[in-house]
């Protein structure tokens, strides 16, 4: 009976042992995968930590690279507007504009109809504000010519017969919507001045009309107005030209 519970005790003993050992090689076993978790992760976290590191080298270097394209566009731009105010200064300063503007294209225009540039040169030399103008202008009246009443006599000379005026005009309507003999002085006139010679020029507009014509040596600078029914007033001052 003793040799039983002796041999259940060993037997009990040994089982322990077994479970002590097993319990220890599953600490060992659990601390074996918590070493090599820990220097696994030890490791994953250098591997990371170093990308990271090479991330930023590139970031700061694609960065580097943004920014002095940044500051050559800007350089780029600042040089464009610089160019850009020099030659909007040199527009304003060097291409002519208002009566300067106007002059040089009556110039060009003369040039194209065949007058010498020698000569233009010297009426330019020769051109001055203060002019010989005759003391009093010459005045005289002249019908209008309208669609229902021309007459081929209807004009008026001046300058010693050395300009011929004529004008036409709209004829006028009454009140009973009727068309009158004589023109409209509210409606747009046209008016010819005929050199001797035949050399002609028109201007057409509501009056009064201005206009300056040169011939020969002089320059006369004409005013028509309305006058009384059908009548038109022009009024020639001659002056020394140029």
């Amino acid at each position: 009976m003793s040799y039983g519970l002796g041999l259940s005790e060993k037997k009990q003993s040994r089982q322990r042992r077994n479970r002590f050992f097993k319990f220890i090689l599953y600490i060992l076993v659990l601390g074996g995968i918590g070493v090599y978790g820990y220097y696994e992760g030890q490791a994953e976290g250098e591997r990371m930590i170093s990308n990271a590191e090479d991330q930023v080298l590139v970031l700061t270097s694609e960065n580097k690279r943004l920014i002095e394209q940044t500051r050559a566009a800007t350089e780029k731009q600042s040089s464009a507007l610089a160019e850009a105010r020099s030659w909007r200064d040199k527009f304003e300063h060097e291409i002519p504009s208002g009566a300067t503007r106007e002059i040089l294209k009556m110039v060009q225009v003369r040039l194209k109809e065949g007058l010498e540039p020698e000569r233009l040169k010297t009426l330019i030399g020769l051109a001055q504000n203060s002019q010989n103008c005759d003391a009093a202008p010459e005045t005289k009246r002249f019908i209008v010519n309208t669609p229902i009443s021309t007459r081929p006599d209807n004009s008026v000379s001046l300058g010693k017969g050395t300009i011929t005026v004529t004008a036409k005009g709209l004829s006028a309507v009454n009140a009973e919507k009727k068309v009158e003999a004589w023109y409209d002085p509210s409606q747009p006139v046209e008016i010819t001045f005929t050199q001797l010679g035949g050399k002609q020029e028109t201007m057409k507009g509501i009056l009064p009309l201005h206009k300056s014509v040169v011939f020969g040596g002089n320059e006369y600078r004409f005013s028509i107005l309305a006058g009384k029914q059908s009548f038109a007033t022009i009024s020639a001052n001659r002056c020394d030209f140029p």
